[in-house]
Order: C-alpha cells, then structure tokens, then sequence
C-alpha cells in the first residue's frame, strides 16, 4: 500500500463513518445497489447490519419499502432520527442478524460496507445467510458487499498502524493485523482521552474469498449470478478492493420445505416482526 492508502484504512473499508462516505458516494452507490438488483419501485428491501442507515435512507428517498437491521442501538438511533428530520418511510430495528424471523417478505436484502463476518464462528455467518434465505421471497436476491480478500493478501502490510483523532478530539490509535491461517482481520483499538485515560477494545472480521462465499451462499439455499469489482459495475479481479456478490432465491421451493413448527412471520408496514406465540 501507498502512504495515502494506509492512512485511514480501517475505517475507509469497515466503519460507518460519514467523512470517508459522503453523500455523492452513497448515491452512487445505491445507484449500483439499483442497477445490479434491477429493482422495481416499491421494492421491499431489508438492509442488514445497516448501521448509520445513510444507504437506507437513500433507498427509502428512491421510493423503496425499507427495514434496516443492526445490533447496535447508537447508530439505529443517529438513522431513525435523520428519517424523521426527512420524514422518510423507513424504519430501524435492533436485532440479531443470525436470528432473522421473516418468512418470504422481501424482495431483496442487501449487505453493504463489509458488514459480513464479524461473528467469531463460520457456522454464524452460515446461519445469517440460512436466514437470509428464508427471509427472500422466492426470487427474491441478496447482494453483499465485501473486501476483495484476494486484493488484501497481495497489498497488506503485517501490523498495520493507523492514527486519527475522533469527534471528541481524542486520540484513536489502531493497530490492525490479518492472519493468513484464520482468514480474519484484526484490529486492536486504544482511544487516549485528553486527561490520560486509556479505553482498549477488539474487532474481528472474518475476510472470504469468493470461492469460500460461493459455498456460503449455496449451502444456505441460495443461488450464486455473479461478482463485480465495484458499484460502477467494474469486474471482479485480484486488483479490485471490493467483491460485490449477488445470490438468488430459487423461484421454486422443495414442497415441505418449512417445518411444521416453523410459522410464518410477517413483517409490519412499520417495520417490526410478529412475535412467536
């Protein structure tokens, strides 16, 4: 990597953070998200791991029928609250990724900023797509956007370090490494408060290549279409940082395909699932 690439990287590949994303390039973006899915107005679309939700937000403003789903209850409200201020029909739900609920309700469901892979086993991120699965309507898509793991192994640098001040003028020092054996992408975190204090932390992605997505994807239940290299519809190689994906659900399910005490859930207009009874 060059020094320029270095600087920020973690952030400019992982974080939702609205200096690296402006809104040109949210925009273009979805105008890709659009363009690869072939959406129809109306669609209903649910964003996984969303965030901030500045690219739901930006499908809702499209005319789309959004859901945004993410753990982490500070950006879901940074993303309800700027729906509000717009007054957008978008909603935001705090929830679990691997226990989705939903049974044939969307159109689409897209993953996006490398928001794959952060569950400590292969078996979570198989059990996200399982639900991801159940949660399409039969030919319905999914479309994920991933670090290019090909373009990692060949440009990172062993113990990266990267430094930056945060919103509040405090010092974030990251030190973010990549173990080939594991296939995950580390990041050790020390944020120095101004009167010295010093607040550790730890993330963990799981980095794919696409032949490990591929079989991800179809032991899920879904079908594999194609791989772009980005959201201007660029092909997919070793030099191209993001791997874009699409999947489909089968048109045709198995009959039995759903247990018998398995029911259906549907989503609300609001946004919310029907709770098991």
């Amino acid at each position: 990597m060059t020094k320029r690439e270095i600087d920020y990287w973690w952030r400019s590949q992982f974080e939702d953070n609205p200096t690296h994303r402006p809104a040109y390039q949210v925009k273009a973006q979805v105008d890709g998200v659009e363009r690869f899915l072939n959406l129809e107005p109306r669609s209903r679309v649910l964003d996984l791991a969303c965030g901030a939700g500045k690219q739901t937000l930006e499908l809702s403003r499209r005319g789309h029928r959004v859901l945004g789903l993410d753990s982490l209850e500070a950006p879901l409200s940074e993303a309800r609250h700027a729906a509000r201020a717009e007054q957008l029909n978008v909603h935001f739900l705090k929830g679990d990724i691997r226990q989705l609920g939903y049974r044939g309700e969307f159109d689409a469901v897209v993953n996006l900023y490398s928001s794959f892979g952060y569950f400590p086993a292969e078996r979570d991120d198989a059990k996200t797509l399982e639900g991801v699965c159940k949660g399409l309507k039969p030919g319905g898509q999914l479309l994920m956007d991933l670090l290019n793991k090909e373009w990692l192994m060949r440009h990172f640098e062993p113990n990266l370090w990267e430094q930056a001040e945060d919103a509040k003028g405090a010092v974030v020092l990251d030190q973010i490494s990549f173990n080939f054996e594991t296939g995950r992408l580390d990041n050790h975190r020390t944020i120095m408060a101004h009167d010295g204090g010093r607040t550790p932390s730890f993330v963990s992605v799981r980095v794919y290549t696409l032949t490990e997505i591929k079989r991800l994807i179809g032991s899920a239940g879904l079908t594999y279409q194609r791989v772009w290299g980005g959201f201007d519809g660029s092909a997919y190689g070793m030099d191209s940082r993001r791997m874009i994906v699409l999947a489909e659900k089968p048109k045709a399910e198995a009959r039995g395909s759903r247990r018998a005490d398995e029911p259906a859930l549907a989503i609300k207009i609001k946004g919310r699932s029907k709770s098991r009874r």
